[in-house]
């Protein structure tokens, strides 16, 4: 009885399979410091002796963290050398190398063939010439058929050589040995490690969507992802990390006051503005970075997959902005209150589902309220048309200049609905008393700055042409 379990127990043994080396990616790390890859590796007692273990890229054993080791077990890592990368890619490419060596021979073949048919003489051509000619013009023509059909397909061959070297952007991968030291020996030796991944590109994307019928604004942001490293890198969790940053706004040129009595201004010109300077107060030194944790699908070398990291909706006023004291145009701008920290940047703007032109957006920062300028808003014409303009001698005995001056703004809408419209306007003032401004509108203005910043807040209707007609007349002593 005894022999027969101790001839089961060894059988079981003898038969139970070893356990192989295993990895398994558990993380993908996007950080600013760069991009990091946490795995989780299982090796026998047996693999530990003689294990080298492939990392993609060149990598410094001092930049591998170990996370979890055995207990009682200190881990090093000692180079190797370097190696060719391994995985489907690597091995399509070195099989289609292999084809177009193997055309390159064939073509040197048929070569020395053709030469040595071109070099006969008339005596080699034994006793029927014209038949030998005859075969030997066949046999010419079929060694230009097989050579056309070898260039057609070195040229098929290196356009799919081309795109598998874009699949696989690592040129060879590094060789490290583990060296355990550990107080007592485990049965398997189990490590996490995180470590610098070569081959992945990532860019962030953001979309704004602008909804002014329902009054709401919609975020999104996203991360277009391509890795290279020749094989496909399973499910896995995302970690990616973003912080403040301070982006200067695009918004209109700023105001400056048009005083009549310090050396005249072409306000009247329609001059394009210069270009705005300075612009977004510096970024605040605010904890208010955010991590995000999403779970990431299988990457196929090569292929880019967007993956969505947030997306939040905000209520929101859409508004129609006309600085009429510069070059006619219209700004499409939008007031919300963020509740969460979304970072800002490069996004693409879309109005009622249609893309404006791409710009730059700030930080979200959490209950502040934000004026953004997403951009010149195409679907707004704005003129300014001079009316009226001429210089006139008055007084009888006190002689006078009298300046009257008389504009008209016109605006259209082809937007769908009635948007909110604030028109800013540069009206004349003085500080001197010697001379006399008067200054009118139609429609009046709500508000006027003692700068002479004249502003209106209007409705624009769609297909409703919006007209503001402006009067100023001024007053100096004669010389």
């Amino acid at each position: 009885m005894r022999r027969l379990a101790l001839i089961l127990v060894l059988f079981f043994l003898v038969e139970a399979p070893a356990r192989g080396l295993t990895r398994r990616p558990l993380e993908l790390s996007l950080a600013p410091e760069g991009t990091y890859l946490t795995e989780e590796i299982s090796l026998s007692a047996d693999e530990v002796r003689e294990a080298r273990l492939p990392f993609p890229g060149r990598i410094n054993p001092g930049n591998i963290t170990v996370l979890e080791a055995p207990e009682g077990c200190l881990v090093s890592f000692i180079p190797q050398g370097f190696a060719s990368p391994q995985g489907p890619v690597a091995e399509e490419i070195h099989r289609t190398r292999a084809e177009l060596s193997e055309i390159s021979r064939e073509e040197e073949v048929l070569s020395l063939e053709e030469k040595w048919l071109l070099g006969l003489s008339p005596r080699d051509l034994a006793r029927d010439p014209l038949s030998a000619l005859k075969r030997l013009g066949l046999k010419l023509e079929e060694i230009k058929t097989r050579e056309a059909e070898l260039e057609r397909k070195r040229a098929a061959l290196k356009k799919r050589l081309l795109a598998l070297e874009e699949r696989l952007a690592l040129k060879e991968e590094t060789l490290l040995s583990p060296v355990f030291r550990c107080e007592r020996a485990p049965s398997t030796y189990t490590l996490k490690l995180r470590y610098p991944l070569s081959g992945l590109e990532y860019r962030e994307e953001r979309r704004v969507f602008v909804w002014p019928e329902k009054s709401r604004v919609e975020f999104r942001l996203g991360l277009w992802l391509t890795q290279r490293l020749g094989r496909s890198l399973p499910e896995l969790r995302l970690r990616y990390e973003v912080r403040p940053r301070g982006p200067a706004l695009y918004e209109p040129p700023p105001f400056r006051p048009w005083y009549v009595d310090t050396p005249p201004i072409g306000i009247l010109a329609l001059k394009a503005p210069g270009a705005v300077k300075g612009g977004a107060p510096s970024a605040e030194p605010l904890l208010e970075g955010r991590l995000y944790r999403v779970p990431l699908p299988a990457l196929s070398p090569g292929l880019p997959r967007f993956v969505l990291l947030e997306r939040r909706e905000f209520p929101a006023r859409v508004r129609v902005e006309v600085p009429a004291y510069s070059l006619p145009r219209a700004y499409l701008a939008v007031t919300l209150r963020p509740e969460v920290y979304l970072p800002g940047g490069p996004a693409r703007i879309f109005l009622s589902g249609r893309e404006l032109p791409e710009r730059k957006l700030p930080d979200l920062r959490p209950g502040r309220k934000l004026d953004l300028y997403l951009s010149e808003d195409p679907w707004v014409e704005v003129r300014r048309r001079i009316l009226r303009d001429y210089e006139e001698r008055v007084g009888v005995v006190k002689k006078h200049l009298r300046r009257t001056l008389r504009w008209e703004i016109e605006i259209k809408s082809a937007h769908p609905q009635g948007l909110p419209l604030t028109v800013y306007e540069r009206v004349p003032v003085s500080r001197k008393k010697e001379i006399r401004v008067s200054v009118t509108a139609d429609p009046p203005w709500n508000e006027l700055s003692p700068q002479g910043r004249a502003t209106w807040h209007l409705t624009l209707s769609p297909g409703k042409p919006l007209k503001i007609l402006l009067q100023a007349v001024i007053e100096r002593p004669a010389p």
